[in-house]
């Protein structure tokens, strides 16, 4: 696989990957960082019409405009939500995914069925609190940091679910990454579920979950690595 699409987390955009990406397009790839509706330089678009959908969308639509086959397409952390939806839409296009310390979900599940009822009402809460529940802020934003220009994500991309196009799931193979300082248990018990489950491989890196800011060449060699690995 030559062609490699980053999707960035919640609150983020295609800049968390800058260092990734320099270091993946030096090793000959082709590689994407889009940046999804409603955050980062796409943050002037209205929370109000932005959902998962339209962040699976995102991501389908370019594979699909951009006419890319044979994708390595990787999700870190609300990315693997979004990941999960635009596969499902242009399966034919990806030839591999990673998740890196992702979420996981099963059709029909939102981030809060995931991430559970007390994590859905904390973030619910605070989103009340910010804006009348538009959109939830960063948890970090009371640090002033130019270099992460992180912005507040529509509430929906949290709260509505994640709806199967297809009848028959059938899947490439799938990596997952656990960042072993992460502290968020959901994560961790993501990783221990796909230990055993068939189509996937499973690796521990000693990291906290910004992993893709904070040791990015350790991060451009994993997803080389599984870009190269043989078809299965």
């Amino acid at each position: 696989m030559d062609t490699i699409v980053l999707i960035h987390g919640a609150w983020g955009g295609g800049w968390v990957w800058r260092d990734v990406a320099r270091r993946l397009r030096k090793d000959g790839f082709e590689v994407y960082t889009p940046t999804l509706s409603g955050v980062g330089a796409r943050h002037h678009i209205p929370a109000e019409v932005v959902d998962l959908g339209t962040h699976i969308e995102d991501v389908a639509a370019l594979m699909r405009y951009e006419r890319l086959k044979d994708v390595l397409l990787v999700g870190h952390s609300y990315g693997g939500m979004v990941v999960t939806g635009a596969a499902d839409r242009e399966i034919e296009r990806i030839g591999a995914m990673v998740y890196l310390d992702a979420f996981l979900p099963e059709p029909g599940q939102s981030l809060w069925d995931v991430v559970g009822p007390q994590g859905a009402e904390n973030q619910r809460l605070a989103a009340e609190a910010h804006d009348g529940g538009r959109t939830l802020p960063y948890h970090l934003a009371e640090i002033a940091d130019p270099e992460r220009p992180y912005t507040p994500q529509p509430l929906a991309t949290f709260n509505r679910p994640w709806t199967s196009t297809r009848t028959t799931q059938t899947w490439p193979h799938r990596h997952f990454v656990r960042c072993l300082q992460n502290p968020r248990p959901v994560f961790h018990r993501i990783a221990a579920r796909l230990e055993t489950t068939p189509g996937w491989s499973v690796e521990a890196v000693d990291a906290a979950h910004d992993v893709p800011q904070t040791h990015p060449e350790l991060i451009a060699a994993i997803l080389a690595t599984q870009a190269r690995r043989p078809a299965q």
